[in-house]
């Protein structure tokens, strides 16, 4: 590229790599990702730093783990330190222009995610001509026979709007300044918007299950990880065929959005990145929704690169995780290295890893902690306080290599997970009488955990001015979305 180019990245909200047909998939979901990749540069092994949108956002926008940043609320009562140069930021003060799209609630102005952007569309922006909002206000009826549909079809069309304000933005320019675009669609996040054209496929999505929420919704969530309901065979494939669906809708959208930027002036000069924040559990080990393990089906995401500098066609071994956009954003803008807190360039731009696209190493991190603001414990408590308070640990931290996982325990003994014999993640080698090389493979994981947390720079959050009692409105969208019972 002759000069700094524009910079893409799509946020596929929830979107598990284990469900794409590029990373193996039996079924066919991901047409589009997969003739991407092919024709770009697919990540084997991408790894979200958290297992939820707040807390993996505000670590792709900084470089940060959670650890660092701990903007991680629910309550909206935290933002970035002071000290921390979000992307955004840096690059509005090197003549980016930068703008944000998001169609999730928690990826928002109010959750503080916006800072440095210059622009900031959330959801409710997009329903903004009279019909959309009359659609945005049926939505909300008290009758079930009218505000049911009205969610479909808001839910349905909202990627797309999504989508299209993104585009107008990108698009309005005419080139000579550069533009870093971040864009989250929610497709892939429960309450999954099955497409008519999905009904048609027979027992991929029988329509009776559509009328009933605990397959449709996974709002049920807090029943079944609280042990009031068992999850059965049954639930694991209705929720597997309906979230596959809700991905094939989403790999529509971002087809439709990719082809347009390819017939833009400045498509030679762009750089696009498909990735999540995170992933998703259909029941696998009795665990419903993005909570209580570091699995990989929740940590695990696709990551897609577009960059006219690469070969396409690589696939990249070595082990990456989605807040490495921050060091990589910044290299592809050529922004100066200084201009930022060394702490957030703490891990290489992931041009190294393209360059060595064969070599498998590499360790990524990731943690889920209930111990400070996101008290999940109590109210899985609350749902049914018969249940074992020590049934999920209150916080867990993993390290993964290329093919194992080293998970410590704030309650338990650690365990180890040879992923490649046991890609479920069901055997604890430590614990289920394995050979003897098992202590000798968790040694080396071990060390690096414990060198990663003694080498942390922590930057305390700063509590927000405008703390205040969430209202029902947003307490009803949370439930929607599965964050409260």
């Amino acid at each position: 590229m002759t000069k700094r180019p524009d910079i893409v990245v799509v946020i596929l909200d929830s979107l598990r790599a284990s469900n794409v047909s590029a990373y193996g998939y039996e079924l066919e979901t991901t047409p589009f990702l997969d003739s991407f990749a092919a024709d770009n540069i697919l990540f084997r092994r991408a790894i979200s730093p958290a297992t939820w949108t707040v807390p993996s956002h505000a670590s792709m926008l900084t470089g940060l783990y959670v650890s660092q940043h701990r903007v991680e609320s629910l309550e909206a009562d935290r933002s970035f330190n002071a000290d921390i140069v979000t992307l955004p930021a840096a690059l509005g003060a090197q003549g980016y222009r930068v703008a944000a799209f998001s169609q999730n609630m928690l990826f928002s102005s109010s959750n503080h995610l916006d800072a440095g952007f210059e622009t900031f569309t959330e959801v409710d922006d997009v329903f903004s001509t009279t019909t959309l909002r009359g659609l945005a206000r049926l939505s909300e009826a008290s009758t079930s026979a009218v505000r049911l549909p009205a969610r479909y079809l808001r839910k349905m069309i909202a990627p797309r709007l999504v989508f299209d304000r993104a585009y107008d933005w990108i698009t309005a320019e005419s080139g000579e300044t550069p533009s870093f675009l971040f864009v989250n669609v929610l497709a892939p996040h429960f309450p999954w918007t099955v497409p008519p054209r999905e009904l048609l496929r027979g027992e991929r999505v029988n329509p009776k299950y559509l009328a009933r929420s605990e397959f449709v919704t996974l709002k049920r969530q807090w029943d079944f990880n609280a042990g009031l309901r068992e999850v059965t065979d049954e639930h694991v494939r209705v929720w597997r065929s309906l979230y596959d669906a809700a991905v094939r809708q989403a790999d529509r959208e971002v087809r439709r959005f990719v082809e347009r930027l390819r017939r833009a002036r400045t498509w030679d000069n762009t750089i696009v990145v498909l990735t999540s924040d995170h992933g998703e559990m259909l029941g696998e080990g009795g665990i419903v929704g993005h909570v209580l393990t570091l699995r990989d089906k929740l940590i695990q995401v696709p990551m897609i690169v577009r960059h006219p500098d690469h070969r396409g066609g690589a696939v990249v071994e070595g082990v990456v995780q989605t807040l490495d956009l921050y060091p990589s954003v910044l290299d592809w803008a050529g922004v100066p290295g200084d201009s930022v807190p060394p702490a957030q360039l703490q891990r290489p731009p992931l041009s190294r890893a393209i360059e060595n696209a064969s070599d498998p190493t590499g360790y990524a991190f990731a943690e889920e902690d209930y111990t400070d603001s996101y008290k999940l414990i109590d109210k899985l408590l609350s749902v049914n306080p018969g249940m074992d308070p020590h049934l999920y640990p209150p916080a867990q931290t993993c390290v993964r290599s290329a093919t194992h996982k080293y998970v410590w325990y704030a309650d338990r003994p650690p365990a180890l997970f040879d992923l490649v014999a046991d890609p479920g993640e069901e055997h604890d080698r430590l614990s289920d009488g394995g050979d003897g090389n098992d202590e000798a493979i968790a040694s080396p994981l071990r060390d690096a955990l414990d060198a990663w947390r003694t080498n942390l720079e922590i930057f305390p959050p700063v509590s927000s001015d405008d703390e205040r009692e969430m209202d029902e409105d947003t307490m009803k969208r949370l439930r929607a979305l599965g964050y409260v019972p």
